[in-house]
């Protein structure tokens, strides 16, 4: 009886602890404050790093000015168990930059961005791979060679 009662209280703990409530904290772990430092017009990215830090994100496409755009990002999120997981609090901050490497604007986001990704494949030019190739493909790749003395 001492055994079982103990038992429960073990399998009650388990099952308690199993669906405490986590919170993650991903991306820059950062105060945004800080971008109030940068001066809009005056400092480049060498002056957002030191001041800021590195972003989490680098845009690899030119914006509307010559230029490119930096993305820090921060997101806190709760895990219960084995239920999806819930945003809190999200927050961006995209520092965008001319094709002087000056900065031009500091805007703050809190909407969610969901990208989609596309399916679809691109042709290569060259010699794709049949049946026969796949079967024949090997032979005499692997020929012994036999020296004359």
């Amino acid at each position: 009886m001492k055994f079982s009662l103990v038992a429960s209280l073990v399998a009650l703990l388990g099952c308690m602890t199993a669906c405490e409530k986590t919170v993650y904290t991903r991306g820059c772990a950062m105060d945004f404050s800080d971008f109030k430092k940068v001066i809009i017009g005056k400092d480049d990215a060498q002056a957002v790093i030191e001041k800021v830090g590195s972003p989490a994100i680098r845009s690899s496409i030119e914006n509307e000015r010559g230029g490119y755009d930096w993305f820090y990002v921060s997101k806190r999120v709760e895990k219960n168990g084995f239920l999806d997981a819930k945003v809190l609090d999200q927050k961006m901050v995209i520092v965008s930059f001319n094709s002087h490497d000056v900065v031009t604007s500091i805007k703050e986001s809190t909407e969610e961005r969901h990208v989609e990704f596309v399916k679809e494949q691109t042709e290569t030019s060259g010699r794709g791979t049949g049946v026969t190739s796949e079967i024949f493909g090997g032979l005499g790749k692997y020929r012994k060679r036999y020296e004359k003395n």
